[in-house]
């Protein structure tokens, strides 16, 4: 009695399956991602002010007061640095979106620039200035490697 209650619950449930709309059938009609910007757009609003956050950390301001350390020091500064990293490291998806890669080389730079994002993140969670500034001399290294590779000095 239980397997013929279970086997027509299971011819029920398949034939629903078959008459419905498939999910699998939408994903390969409609791309499932897609960039809402170009890359210049993309590099100018969101990686570029992302890594400036986490690159702040080295830096240093002189102006007619003295200098001035930028590395964060209160609960508020280290926010915004987990912020940023957290933007960064989020943002090298959309970077791996298929319209936007350049060549097979692509994902290669994308991937070290999420892994150093994501020391970055975690570094910045746990108010480790030390490790916040050497991943930041990484990032320096990793955009310009790309950037000279795609010709974008």
């Amino acid at each position: 009695m239980i397997g013929i209650r279970s086997g027509t619950l299971i011819a029920a449930v398949i034939t629903c399956l078959a008459a419905s709309p498939s999910i699998s059938e939408d994903a390969v009609a409609m791309p499932p991602f897609q960039p809402h910007v170009d890359m210049k757009t993309f590099m100018a609003h969101v990686l570029a002010p992302a890594a400036a956050v986490i690159w702040k950390v080295n830096a240093t301001v002189i102006d007619e007061n003295g200098e001035h350390d930028l590395s964060p020091k209160s609960d508020d500064d280290w926010e915004q640095v987990v912020s940023g990293a957290a933007t960064l490291a989020e943002a090298t998806n959309a970077l791996m979106i298929p319209q936007r890669a350049r060549d097979p080389d692509w994902n290669g730079y994308v991937k070290r620039l999420a892994d150093a994002a994501d020391k970055a993140y975690r570094a910045a969670e746990a108010h480790d200035l030390k490790s916040v500034s050497e991943v930041s001399d990484q990032l320096d290294g990793i955009c310009a490697a790309c950037h000279r590779h795609y010709g974008l000095e």
